[in-house]
């Protein structure tokens, strides 16, 4: 259930209301809670820094409330404390089974202005994460270089690790992504020893795993520390997470620097039909032969006009394809309110509930 950043006291009502439902039904009910991106609109964080030096501004920020997609520096334990204040002063007193762990990750290629790619992926460099950098021998001054005096041919991927990390041509970049999802991690590990403190269960909502080592998602390692670990599996989406908008994104910023043929997706027709089918579901099972925890496949039943476009034949397709892929269940994402009823009862088909309308 999403939180009420606008109206958390008048919400507490509706929560207590829903939970007593859910606790009725044996259902568990988790809070969704976004960590490293939205807080800013509740506190003040401090942002990313690119390579340059300079701030990262956010890509998109709807000043109605809605979204915000600025985010804020992981290693930065001022920003945790904030983050976890958050939680602890405006929800820790109301009656969740777990929390449902949002924006766990640096920002993609999606969501940098036109043009800055490259600067977003390539974050953070503010003082938090030099320390880090450091500690870990890792060479920024030989990155930062490479990074402001492009190839004269792109670097490629020579291989896809057992726990889903990319291998480079040049290794300073296997190491600084590889150090991306250390980061990531490290932070995580002391969220969510915070959350079982609560006795909350955790869930992690990821990006699918060709995309998640650019974002430092390392979620081989990340599903140690949840109890289900949610890909977004998002084939029809045009929009963040979005397998055909973040594809597309990666490609066209980082087409002068990195050559992804043969690991990524090189044609894409976002609008005319759903992402690969066949390389979608090949992604999730090798999530799914190393995660230490369920998988549960999240994809779309909802319904936005030149966003996203389910429709039931899609829901199925999918959802036959993920689960013979190995997804031990699925989230239906990402608004039930914002899904026609043709496709909650497609779901409802397939999975053998009785159809029923209300």
């Amino acid at each position: 259930m999403g939180w009420a950043r606008d109206k958390r006291r008048s919400a507490s009502s509706l929560y207590n209301k829903t939970a007593a439902y859910c606790e009725k039904k044996k259902i568990e009910l988790y809070l969704w809670f976004p960590v490293f991106s939205e807080n800013s609109m509740i506190r003040s964080l401090d942002g990313l820094v690119d390579f340059h030096g300079e701030k990262i501004p956010a890509a998109v920020s709807r000043n109605s409330g809605d979204e915000d997609f600025s985010f804020c520096c992981p290693n930065n334990t001022h920003n945790i404390e904030k983050i976890l204040d958050i939680f602890e002063s405006e929800f820790s007193q109301l009656p969740f089974n777990g929390i449902f762990l949002d924006k766990i990750r640096y920002p993609s290629c999606a969501n940098s202005r036109a043009g800055r790619g490259l600067e977003t992926m390539f974050s953070c460099f503010c003082d938090f994460c030099m320390i880090q950098y450091k500690e870990a021998g890792f060479d920024t001054r030989a990155l930062i270089a490479a990074l402001k005096s492009p190839p004269a041919s792109p670097i490629f991927i020579k291989s896809i690790q057992e726990n889903g990390e990319y291998e480079f041509n040049d290794p300073l970049f296997t190491e600084f992504f590889s150090l991306k999802g250390k980061f990531i991690k490290d932070s995580l590990e002391h969220i969510c020893t915070y959350f079982r403190k609560k006795k909350l269960k955790i869930g992690f909502d990821v990006f699918a795993p060709f995309l998640s080592p650019f974002v430092g998602q390392n979620l081989s390692s990340l599903s140690a520390l949840c109890d289900f670990i949610k890909p977004m599996m998002y084939r029809a989406t045009y929009a963040p997470a979005g397998l055909p908008f973040e594809t597309e994104a990666l490609l066209r910023e980082s087409a002068d620097f990195f050559d992804c043929t043969g690991i990524i997706p090189g044609s894409i027709d976002a609008r005319a039909s759903p992402f690969d089918l066949y390389f979608t579901a090949k992604d999730l099972h090798t999530l799914v032969k190393t995660s230490s925890c369920p998988v549960y496949a999240g994809f779309e039943i909802n319904r936005k006009e030149n966003i996203c476009n389910a429709h039931p034949a899609y829901i199925e397709e999918t959802m036959r394809a993920y689960a013979k892929a190995g997804s031990q269940g699925f989230v239906l994402s990402w608004d039930l309110m914002d899904a026609p009823e043709e496709n909650i009862l497609k779901v409802a088909e397939i999975i053998g509930l009785p159809h029923k309308t209300q």
